[in-house]
């Protein structure tokens, strides 16, 4: 059948009706996950306008670090782009194995992924991953795009559920991601398709409790180190006995190597 067009779905939870604009689409072509290229994107801030409601600004290169890993590591993915204007940045995404595209000028979120979306081949498929998920895994991405690749448009919403945290589309589809406040329902009103995925690809870190909660769920590697050595320093600022001291998780961590 052709497209079903001008329905209105009404999301769970909540008690507005979007427009659905197309309710049929490439999810009845039965498409093979071989069949799609997948080219991930990462917006990347300059560090020193990262994660200030953290008060933590050496944790987002470690964040990013392990967001970009876990994407190189995907089966599904093919290519990985980050878009960044920030030197010390493209420097280790580019180590890790990641292209780097530079922004012209300063940019929001949604205008630096112009930039990289531009760039990507009209036949492949394209992923936009937040920077700020340490706790993602390939796995995570790969059971993503298993699912993406039955709708246009799809997203993951974060765990306080008003934000997104990623988002694909189909090789030719027009779609544009609608990252930024509210961006949860800005996707659903433009007809994006919401996905059931792990509580780490659901977990991005903004703020200390979220923090928390990544570290309840597990950090990647990169984040992993970053907090020894901040608790490292932590301790040796406060006096105690640094070769043994409290971790960022609460239990008693011994650093061998610092005695």
């Amino acid at each position: 059948p052709g497209p079903i067009l001008d329905r209105r779905v009404v999301c769970p939870g909540t008690a507005t009706a979007y427009p659905c604009k197309r309710l049929n689409g490439p999810m009845f072509d039965h498409l093979d996950g071989n069949d799609v290229t997948w080219h991930a994107l990462v917006p990347a801030k300059v560090l020193h306008h990262s994660k200030t409601r953290l008060g933590r600004e050496g944790l987002a290169a470690a964040f990013l670090a392990d967001t970009v890993s876990a994407l190189i590591e995907s089966a599904q993915v093919s290519h990985v782009t980050v878009i960044t204007q920030d030197l010390q940045l493209a420097t280790l995404v580019s180590e890790l194995g990641a292209a780097v595209i530079a922004e012209p000028e300063p940019a929001d979120l949604l205008g630096a992924l112009r930039v990289g979306i531009e760039s990507v081949s009209n036949s492949h498929g394209i992923l936009v991953a937040l920077g700020d998920l340490p706790c993602l895994k390939p796995t995570d991405i790969d059971s993503f795009l298993f699912q993406a690749m039955n709708y246009d448009s799809s997203f993951a919403c974060d765990t306080e559920g008003t934000g997104s945290t990623m988002w694909a589309r189909l090789p030719g589809s027009p779609a544009t991601p609608h990252f930024g406040t509210r961006s949860r329902a800005a996707h659903r009103e433009n007809g994006c398709i919401e996905l059931s995925c792990s509580p780490a690809l659901h977990r991005d870190v903004d703020t200390e409790t979220d923090l928390w909660d990544a570290l309840r769920i597990g950090v990647g590697p990169a984040t992993t180190r970053a907090l020894a050595a901040q608790a490292l320093i932590s301790a040796t600022i406060a006096g105690v006995n640094p070769v043994e001291a409290v971790d960022e998780s609460g239990n008693i961590q011994s650093y061998s190597d610092f005695a």
